[in-house]
């Protein structure tokens, strides 16, 4: 017993867990100075009996990081989730989306990518509709994907962009399934590098998503270039609301993109419709 006394002590005073020590330390530093700034004077509880926060300990590309947020109340009585703040807190911009939600959803479960500039956490701030909020969170190891370089010919990305596609995702077995839509943009942060001039590509990324079903809204978003190249945004639509699913996309160079789509029984029409841009 005295030796294992002996070898937790060594380990806890070794470099590597100072060092550990250090660096939750200084990621709660920042947490503290972006919570005084977004969310001053508001209490903010334990949120893991409310929603779950998914993605992965350590990215494969820091410019393409998967999350999913899982709605734990949906379906258990009065109480819902009516809006979300994504906060990724060692990005430039680290307010990453905010996603408010409308009679048409049937749940706040969402699902995107997102670039990731350094070691970081990741924040889902939860707001119930008795006003109170919750928090969940989750370390992510991954670095440089706000600076990633465009993937593509930025002048040929432009000839698509806009353009929408809407299709069904099907969830781990008896979860059903969310709608997905996915937009064709550059979503260029401004921090790119052309690789030949070394010139600095202006910022040009989507900074609001709206969703509504028939008369009814779904979600409305605000985010900044934190989401990933071609947006993606999967959520969950309450298939009892009549009416077809319609799109509003807008961008930093206030260009309008708008889509809708004919709804099926309980799906979403798989047909891709032309762009329509205001």
């Amino acid at each position: 017993m005295i030796v294992r006394v002996f070898l937790i002590a060594a380990v806890l005073a070794s470099p590597l867990a100072s060092a550990q020590s250090s660096r939750n330390a200084d990621d709660e530093a920042v947490w503290k100075s972006l919570r005084k700034a977004y969310f001053p004077n508001q209490t903010i509880e334990d949120g893991s009996q409310l929603l779950a926060l998914d993605a992965p300990y350590r990215a494969e590309d820091p410019a393409v990081v998967p999350i999913r947020i899982t709605d734990k109340l949906a379906g258990e009585g009065n109480r819902k989730i009516d809006k979300l703040w994504l906060v990724i807190d060692n990005n430039p911009e680290p307010m990453s989306a905010i996603f408010e939600f409308g009679p048409a959803a049937r749940s706040a479960d969402l699902a995107t990518r997102v670039r990731v500039n350094s070691y970081t956490y990741m924040r889902v701030i939860a707001k119930v509709s008795d006003g109170q909020l919750y928090m969940v969170k989750r370390y992510v190891k991954a670095s440089g994907g706000c600076s990633a370089p465009v993937g593509r010919d930025p002048e040929k990305a432009l000839e698509h962009m806009g353009e929408m596609r809407l299709r069904q995702v099907r969830m781990d077995e008896g979860e059903g399934s969310l709608t997905q839509l996915m937009i064709r943009h550059p979503n260029i942060t401004g921090l790119q590098m052309d690789q030949l001039t070394r010139l600095v590509y202006p910022a040009h990324f989507v900074d609001a998503i709206q969703v509504s079903k028939g008369d009814e809204r779904v979600f409305n978003s605000h985010m900044t270039f934190s989401l990933s190249e071609n947006p993606s945004v999967q959520f969950d639509v309450d298939t009892d609301v009549p009416g077809e699913l319609s799109a509003q996309v807008e961008d930093n160079k206030d260009n309008v993109f708008k889509q809708s789509w004919p709804m099926q029984a309980n799906s979403p029409s798989a047909a891709d419709h032309k762009k329509s841009a205001s």
